[in-house]
């Protein structure tokens, strides 16, 4: 067979990981005491930079790293007696609390964080662990100059082992090959070693040697919801699918009594009051559980498992009433978590339907066709009362809840066309339709079409209207199984397009801030959750998906419109299947190359 692949090499031309855990920064400004930098230049060690707090000079250091990282910061100083320095990691310079001593006097910003070190004759200084920032500012506290004479960061994240070992995605376009290639950075950033969660990453969350947190800055937590899409990501990329398996056991191994399985880690009394809340997030895990056996077909730790599925179906049942799911204070917070929905939603509802399904699937894996059987049943049934209870027929979409029927959401409706609950042609173009009319801004897609209090401030109710990539990445998903693919394509370039432009630049956001901006420091530029575009453009752009469990089978369908040619491949349990699409003329060329044991299905 003729070669496959001819942009290979061209990987490290957007490639983000470090090569060593030694990381030093790119360039170095000199700023005021408000952190502006009046004055750039590159970085290079004993280069002798002075951080000054004199009546006719004062001036602090910004060191920039280029990309996102995470780590302990080490710096090397040269001085006489003893300085107090504040050193401080954020990841926009946005992000810099200005001025330095506010945070001192008023207590540190949970987005941000900010030291007071001693620096003594010939130590280095050690600031604690940071998980996440591209910039790190130091500054004056105690009159009299120093001299900055290294820096690094020993870097704390997964890395891969080698260009060599990673699946890849390369196309004719730039922005979406550094789209993949910042989620891939994204995603790896917010995989982390299980010792070094929570904020102050001192809290163990988790079993094993890696897990996903949510956020690399904050919280340092695994989260349910952020597992599907980082999954997906990782499934097309460094396929560590141990990460994933281990997060799920970590949540699971925390079940309740009642089957509530708590929808983060818990590291203390704050935690698990809050992870106790998250009633959709029970289905999110089962969900997550079947996309991990998709592509792995680990039989062994779903039979591990499997006892935890149905009592987190037995918790999901006691919480319906008249056939759906209800909302109470017990159960109503979300992945939209700052905004409350009284009466049934249409968004649980509608994942639970899903978990329902991906559950049967499961059980019939393992022989248990009787509980399979009964799963399709209540799902039926649930489906049914979704539709009687929440859907438009005028609008042809999915109302909010049965307590607010003027709002329509993003998530309800993206999900019904994922989950199969909406089938039909015409009521999925209908529903993507209205989505396109009334959600879509230039920077991505809203996730409701009516803002929910409008004199409410953003940075105080950060889902009102706003752009998540979280739930972007689900109506992209959606668009690419309706074949709406330029749709597709155009919402990944808003949405994704629009972080790669500003700061950190390297990975994506928790959420969009107002007008597409950087958000307040109080959200994270590093979030798991915001990863899964990485396998929209491996399994849709380029077109390879499996077909069979653990990509015994897998089919090769791009959507490469627009572009003169995409190519790239994609990791398996057998090795990598390899992909190109050019074009010729008026028509693409397909060309692909499966190892051993994995077939092409058309």
């Amino acid at each position: 067979m003729k070669r496959v692949l001819k942009e290979t090499e061209s990987i490290k031309d957007f490639w983000l990981e470090p090569f060593s855990r030694r990381v030093e920064p790119k360039v170095i400004g000199v700023t005021d005491l408000e952190g502006k930098v009046v004055e750039w230049s590159s970085y290079a060690r004993d280069q002798n930079h002075q951080v000054a707090l004199k009546p006719l000079r004062a001036n602090g250091l910004l060191l920039d790293f280029g990309i996102e990282i995470g780590g302990y910061p080490r710096l090397v100083f040269r001085c006489d007696g003893q300085f107090i320095l504040g050193v401080q990691t954020v990841e926009a310079t946005s992000h810099i609390i200005r001025p330095p001593f506010s945070s001192i006097l008023l207590g540190r910003d949970p987005g941000v964080k900010d030291y007071v070190v001693k620096v003594k004759k010939n130590r280095v200084v050690e600031v604690p662990h940071c998980g996440g920032f591209r910039y790190l500012w130091v500054y004056p506290l105690s009159p009299g100059s120093i001299t900055l004479q290294r820096a690094w960061v020993e870097y704390t994240p997964h890395i891969p082992e080698s260009l060599d070992s990673v699946g890849y995605f390369l196309c004719s376009d730039e922005m979406l090959n550094r789209t993949w290639f910042s989620g891939l950075h994204t995603v790896e950033m917010c995989t982390i070693n299980p010792k070094l969660g929570g904020s102050g990453s001192n809290r163990k969350i988790g079993e094993g040697e890696w897990v996903i947190s949510d956020g690399a800055k904050r919280d340092r937590l695994i989260w349910t919801v952020s597992l599907s899409p980082a999954g997906a990501a990782q499934y097309v990329s460094v396929f560590n699918t141990d990460a994933v398996r281990d997060s799920l056991i970590s949540l699971a191994r925390l079940q309740r009594n009642d089957g509530y399985i708590p929808a983060c880690s818990q590291t203390s009394p704050l935690t698990k009051i809050v992870s106790s809340l998250f009633g959709d997030y029970v289905a999110w895990w089962i969900i997550t559980l079947y996309q991990y056996y998709l592509h792995t077909a680990d039989m062994e730790t779903v039979r591990e498992l499997f006892p935890v599925i149905k009592r987190a179906l037995s918790y999901l049942h006691s919480q319906t009433k008249g056939g759906l799911f209800r909302q109470t204070p017990f159960n109503s917070n979300r992945w939209c978590f700052s905004i409350l929905r009284r009466g049934k939603p249409s968004y649980t509802n509608i994942l639970y339907y899903w978990a329902l399904n991906c559950a049967s699937f499961l059980a019939h894996e393992l022989d248990e066709d009787e509980f399979s059987a009964g799963c399709v049943s209540r799902a039926y049934r649930v489906g049914e009362a979704v539709f009687r209870e929440l859907w438009n027929s005028q609008k042809k979409v999915f109302i909010y809840t049965t307590d607010d029927r003027k709002r329509v959401p993003q998530d309800a409706n993206c999900l019904s066309i994922i989950s199969g609950l909406v089938g039909e042609p015409e009521d999925v173009g209908k529903i993507l339709d209205y989505i396109r009319e009334l959600m879509w801004v230039p920077w991505g897609s809203a996730n409701v079409d009516v803002p929910y209090l409008r004199h409410i401030s953003s940075t105080h109710l950060p889902h009102n209207r706003k752009v998540i990539p979280f739930m972007n990445n689900f109506e992209a998903l959606a668009r690419f199984m309706a074949n709406d693919n330029k749709n597709a394509i155009e919402l990944i370039k808003r949405c994704w397009g629009n972080m790669l432009e500003n700061e950190p630049g390297s990975t994506f956001w928790e959420w969009v801030g107002d007008e597409g901006k950087v958000p307040p420091h109080s959200a994270s530029l590093c979030h798991s959750w915001s990863s899964g575009v990485v396998a929209l453009l491996s399994k849709y752009i380029l077109g390879v998906r499996l077909a069979g469990v653990g990509y015994t089978r897998f089919r090769f369908d791009p959507r490469c419109e627009g572009l003169d040619w995409a190519e790239g491949r994609v990791p398996t349990p057998f090795g990598f299947i390899e992909a190109r699409v050019e074009r010729k003329r008026d028509s693409y060329v397909r060309k692909v190359k499966a190892p051993e044991g994995v077939e092409l299905v058309q």
